[in-house]
């Protein structure tokens, strides 16, 4: 079955890349499938793709990154259905990749999968123009698959019948319990507002211990100039990082934070967990349903520093407990796996297949 993937892909990091590459690598191993990926024009050769895949490059221009993406994409997404036949569309991120899909889905009459993943469902949606763009992503789509129950719950009810959640998985093989505990706090996740990130470095500027910050993005100048100003020492901003040099950072830090406002699911929650590490959240969008407080973590109300803080030197101040939390989050982690993602997006394609063949 050849299938047409609108989505940010590698050489792009972030967690729709992790997303996308981890279900074609399973999903090959169930199926005779082909991937062909419509991903933003990038510089270079590819090193490490997934088998049975195709990455095109979709011309964009600085700016209008969304609306030149979409032109570019449809011309190109016409070609490839025609050449090699597709059978299933699926989509990453409502707009432009899930409005993309639509288009061509409703031109070629192929069915079109949606998955939202979190931004796009609780900022995306709320911008005047953005709704509109969102909400025909949506309409012209048969199954909507939402990371996490949050993001269901924040769909129009007339979408609710086709979408359901499908949690994220965990490379096991790269995320796991190493026993070793370097006595540093971890933040990894982009450098946008969204992340709480002054609320973080609030919290933890006069606490005697060290906390390390993995990733980049609009606020990272900002940030750096923001700590450098206040004099802060204890916290090291470590810039962009492959996926397996955060996968080390994590399994040897002694707990992982996520402030967040805004938040579709918080995959290095449950990356941390995986490590057995224990973790603290913010009460926001998915990330309650990760964290079971004072079980595997801690969460807190967010933009709230000093309950933020409260938690976090109860962990520094007690190594016993963050292996204990730690133990029973990797218990916890244990349910979500990309095989289970990758069965059900198995049966999904192949009752939409068998459904147009109706």
């Amino acid at each position: 079955m050849n299938i047409l993937m609108p989505a940010i892909f590698h050489p792009y990091t972030g967690g729709i890349t992790y997303h996308v590459d981890n279900i074609i690598r399973h999903l090959i191993h169930l199926s005779p499938y082909n991937f062909h990926i419509l991903n933003y024009h990038f510089q270079g050769e590819l090193k490490k793709i997934p088998p049975n895949t195709w990455v095109y490059r979709v011309g964009y221009i600085k700016g209008i990154r969304g609306p030149t993406y979409t032109c570019m994409g449809y011309l190109l997404g016409k070609k490839l259905i025609e050449k090699y036949n597709i059978e299933i569309i699926h989509s990453h991120y409502a707009f432009p990749q899930g409005f993309l899909g639509a288009l061509l889905s409703r031109k070629y009459r192929i069915p079109h999968v949606l998955t939202l993943h979190g931004s796009d469902v609780l900022l995306l949606s709320k911008h005047p123009l953005g709704r509109i763009l969102f909400n025909y992503a949506l309409k012209y789509c048969d199954r909507i698959i939402c990371v996490s129950k949050y993001l269901k719950e924040q769909l129009p009810k007339e979408y609710q019948d086709k979408s359901e959640v499908i949690y994220n998985g965990v490379d096991f093989k790269i995320f796991y319990d190493e026993g070793i505990d370097e006595d540093y706090g971890l933040f990894v996740g982009s450098f946008v507002p969204q992340k709480g990130l002054y609320t973080l470095i609030e919290a933890v500027k006069n606490i005697d211990f060290d906390f390390k910050f993995i990733g980049d993005g609009p606020l990272f100048s900002k940030v750096k100039e923001y700590i450098e100003k206040k004099g802060i020492k204890n916290i090291q901003l470590l810039g962009r990082k492959d996926q397996m040099e955060v996968a080390k950072y994590i399994r040897r830090c002694s707990f992982l934070v996520l402030p967040s406002t805004s938040e579709g699911l918080g995959m290095t929650l449950l990356e941390a967990m995986a490590s057995g590490k224990c973790v603290i959240g913010s009460n926001v969008g998915g990330i309650p349903e990760l964290i079971r407080d004072n079980y595997n973590g801690f969460l807190f109300e967010a933009n709230n520093v000093e309950m933020l803080r409260e938690k976090i030197e109860i962990l520094v101040n007690d190594r016993e407990l963050r292996k204990k939390m730690g133990r029973n989050g990797r218990e916890f982690s244990r349910r979500f796996s990309w095989e289970g993602v990758a069965k059900r997006l198995d049966t999904i394609y192949k009752e939409l297949k068998e459904d147009r063949l109706i």
